[in-house]
């Protein structure tokens, strides 16, 4: 990793645990912290699936993961 790069994903980094502390404070929403997450990335040259984004695609509530119950419980409503 050249030092520009590394540069800009240590200013990205550092942002982004700010914002983190800012939505663990209640101060952000969540959608307000994914805003942040993007202008930051765009500001500090970091692409959309960079491994250094902020971004956790497998873990989110909002994506369809769902727990082995609610799947059951849904399936056993229809």
């Amino acid at each position: 990793m050249d030092n520009g790069f590394y540069s800009r994903v240590q200013g990205y980094k550092s942002a982004m645990a700010q914002a983190r502390v800012m939505l663990s404070g209640g101060l952000i929403t969540a959608s307000e912290y994914a805003i942040i997450d993007t202008m930051m990335a765009e500001k500090y040259g970091l692409s959309s699936y960079s491994v250094f984004r902020e971004n956790d695609l497998l873990y989110s509530s909002i994506r369809g993961n769902m727990s082995h119950y609610e799947g059951v419980t849904e399936c056993q409503k229809q």
